[in-house]
């Protein structure tokens, strides 16, 4: 089945820890035609109504993916050629030229603050012919 009806580019930043700098750092990956597709969900409690919102992303099953365990066992040399989902990795709604070098402007927080469409990774479901990320 693939991804729905592609309305939209990606860019993820995963990350990864740099042995021989001793830093985190992360590597930017576009990924071209997915289904983004933002929704609110609502729970009723003892509070009240709480209101979540929570964006839900198909892509379809490309050759670069790997696993994330596999992804942070890649040299530096490998990792530039594969990408992965990782919880609490980064993703932008649309291509971006951003590198993060956790120096000021080019930080996780101004990634936040240039960008509108900004979420966490939250989820992975990886099915047959797609790959399914829900994040907030």
């Amino acid at each position: 089945m693939g991804a729905l009806f592609k309305n939209s580019d990606i860019t993820i930043y995963n990350k990864y820890y740099d042995s021989i700098n001793d830093i985190d750092k992360y590597q930017r990956t576009v990924i071209k035609g997915v289904n983004w597709q933002g929704k609110r969900n609502g729970t009723v409690s003892d509070k009240g109504l709480l209101i979540a919102d929570s964006t839900l992303i198909f892509i379809d099953k490309l050759d670069n993916y790997v696993s994330p365990k596999k992804f942070l066992k890649l040299s530096n040399e490998e990792r530039s050629n594969y990408f992965t989902f990782t919880p609490g990795d980064k993703i932008v709604k649309s291509e971006v030229d951003f590198e993060i070098t956790g120096i000021k402007p080019y930080r996780i927080a101004d990634l936040e603050g240039e960008f509108d469409d900004v979420i966490d990774i939250k989820s992975i479901n990886i099915l047959t012919d797609h790959i399914e990320v829900e994040g907030v």
